[in-house]
């Protein structure tokens, strides 16, 4: 009878009042044990709190009590009054007699006898005996009032009693939600359902309110509702999707600078992008005709793996064919479609990349088979590349100016103003190389500049200069006198000859130094070499700058004077600075010289040795004739003037 009588009441009922009481219960419940469990700890705490005084007053008031010091013992007793809760205390004497006592009992208390009586406050009494070793010398009674503990029990209870009515009434609005959250859910299928079954499915879905049972139940409801209408709806939208994605791809295929063709079994062109149009335009072909295509490239053994390919429905990559007629390069690809089995051919003009990768494979070879150190150098002179002249001559190096051992191999101001300026720069200077040595070399460096003019990197040319200097100095030294570093016989052979050859008229002087013997005799061959310098700066001095003076042997000189109209005022100079004093290391050698002359006309025939010889006889005339003085040979004879 009882369980049919709770069958029959509301849901409203049977979700509402079970739930409200089992809440208002529980928090009665746990808020009794609560204030019971707070009150037991208040009234340990004061205890513990009373007793940790006792013991400490006790200590305190030994020595006071022994000396009967009434003073201090209410000194130690006015000091536990820090303690709110302290209502009384006293101290008695083994006999029973008051030693002193602390005074402040509330007004409903009185003393009686040696204890303490309250109509209306709660206390505790504490006592402890003061000792002094073994003898027990009196007491201590403290009274501590417990209406703290009291007052904060009944605040205890007041705040459970609101706390219970408004867990109460929070309780039955959450029963209320809780039905709410039930009963809406089932109304609303109920009246969904209702509605399907007079007007049918219209896509109209049931609100769900909560993620629970009866919300995953309406869910159903609706996805059963709508299956229809969202298929529809999703066909749409992948229909959209698919042609703005083959937009896309068109747009994507359309830019490209890569032809691109579709082809279908049976070699059947499907797609062809305007780059792959363009393309086959300029060789010739129609582009819906791939086998025109296959005919026109070669080699055409590759061409029929690019067929074979198509017709296996396989991948190749990497081909590289040309046109037989323009000669132009291309790369050819074939990547299998995942539909109907078709093909995306890719081909891609690479002619000027070609081109450009023999250049750089050239220019890389070029840079590295020379023979001069090169080097490329960053903005920031860090090395970025050095070829195997310049690893070979000084070593691996990152930075430029590891290089460096002269201060002209850095780039001051200077220098980088005049390559950036003029775009390259050259100077002279010493290297170390990789075994230590110093190289003369002559550096050149020029920008390399990007499109807009803005310079990238600096390419520098190291030339060794040894071979060249030690050629020159060879040569220096087979057409100069070592002594003197005037030009030897070979050299004045080759320039009276070239003059002659030129159709200049030459005069030829023979220069031989008198008492020159007598010098190296009276001061020594030392002094004998500074004077031959003396006599090589003097006569450099008299004869212009396009002349010659040589040295043949001893203190033999050989002047070629080219065009001169007049030679005697040449020889008259060559005697006067000759004659004039000389003074070497504080010896003053006195020297002249005799001077053959030979004037060798344009057009006359004759050799060097006769020539040469011919002025030396004029030469022996001026000695013979008495020496500081020069003789005129007589041409095409061998007699001479002397003046």
């Amino acid at each position: 009878m009882n369980r049919r009588w709770i069958n029959s009441l509301p849901l409203r009922v049977k979700l509402i009042m079970p739930i409200w009481l089992l809440l208002t219960l529980g928090i009665a419940v746990v808020g009794l044990a609560v204030t019971h469990i707070v009150s037991k700890n208040l009234d340990q705490s004061l205890l513990s709190r009373t007793e940790i005084m006792a013991n400490g007053a006790a200590s305190n008031l030994t020595a006071a009590l022994a000396f009967e010091d009434r003073a201090t013992g209410r000194e130690q007793l006015a000091a536990l009054s820090y303690d709110p809760d302290l209502m009384a205390a006293r101290v008695t004497r083994v006999d029973g007699s008051e030693f002193a006592n602390l005074m402040r009992l509330p007004d409903d208390c009185f003393t009686m006898g040696a204890g303490i009586i309250c109509s209306k406050t709660p206390f505790t009494k504490v006592s402890r005996s003061i000792s002094l070793g073994t003898d027990v010398l009196g007491h201590i009674d403290l009274f501590m009032s417990r209406s703290a503990i009291v007052n904060e029990r009944n605040r205890l209870i007041l705040f459970l009693a609101l706390g219970t009515v408004l867990l109460s009434l929070f309780s039955w609005m959450f029963a209320q939600l809780l039905h709410r959250i039930v009963s809406y859910p089932l109304a609303s299928l109920h009246r969904s359902m209702s509605n399907m079954i007079r007007l049918g499915i219209h896509g109209h879905t049931i609100p769900i309110y909560h993620n629970d049972e009866l919300g995953r139940l309406t869910d159903c409801f609706n996805d059963l509702v709508s299956s229809l209408e969202a298929r529809d709806k999703q066909l749409n939208a992948t229909f959209k999707q698919l042609e703005e994605k083959n937009s896309y791809i068109n747009q994507v295929l359309d830019t490209m600078d890569q032809g691109v063709m579709v082809i279908a079994p049976g070699d059947l062109v499907t797609y062809y992008n305007p780059a792959a149009a363009a393309h086959l335009a300029q060789l010739g072909c129609d582009p819906n005709d791939l086998g025109q295509l296959l005919q026109i490239l070669e080699p055409s053994s590759v061409m029929h793996q690019v067929s074979n390919a198509i017709d296996a429905h396989q991948p190749l990559t990497g081909l590289e064919l040309h046109h037989r007629h323009t000669n132009r390069l291309f790369r050819v690809s074939t990547h299998p479609m995942a539909t109907a089995k078709h093909s995306l051919l890719q081909f891609e003009d690479i002619t000027q990349q070609h081109v450009a990768e023999q250049r750089r494979k050239m220019a890389e070879y070029i840079f590295d088979q020379s023979k001069d150190a090169t080097l490329v150098l960053s903005r920031t002179l860090v090395i970025e590349a050095q070829n195997a002249a310049c690893i070979r001559l000084f070593g691996q190096h990152r930075h430029w100016s590891e290089l460096s051992v002269d201060q002209h191999l850095r780039f001051g101001r200077p220098e980088v103003k005049a390559l950036l300026s003029n775009g390259s720069h050259q100077w002279q200077t010493h290297m170390l190389s990789a075994l230590g040595t110093s190289l003369p070399c002559q550096i050149s460096v020029r920008t390399l500049t990007n499109r807009q003019g803005k310079t990238e990197a600096f390419v520098v040319s190291i030339i060794d200069q040894s071979a060249a200097m030690e050629i020159k100095r060879l040569n220096h030294l087979a057409n100069h006198d070592p002594l003197t570093g005037l030009a030897n016989r070979v050299r004045a052979q080759k320039q009276l000859l070239r003059s002659h050859d030129m159709g200049w008229d030459v005069h030829v002087l023979f220069v031989d130094l008198d008492g020159f013997k007598m010098v190296n005799d009276q001061f020594g061959h030392r002094v004998g070499d500074e004077l031959l310098k003396v006599v090589a700066r003097r006569l450099l001095a008299s004869v212009a700058q396009s002349d010659m003076v040589a040295r043949l042997s001893g203190d033999e000189f050989l002047l070629i004077i080219n065009n001169a109209a007049e030679i005697e005022p040449v020889a008259e100079r060559v005697l006067h600075k000759l004659s004039q004093s000389i003074i070497i290391d504080g010896a003053r050698p006195q020297i002249s010289a005799s001077i053959g002359i030979r004037h060798w006309r344009a057009g006359e025939s004759g050799t060097f040795n006769a020539i040469i010889e011919q002025a030396d006889k004029a030469m022996y005339a001026a000695k013979e004739a008495g020496k500081n003085r020069y003789a005129m040979a007589t041409e095409g004879s061998q007699e001479s003037s002397v003046s």
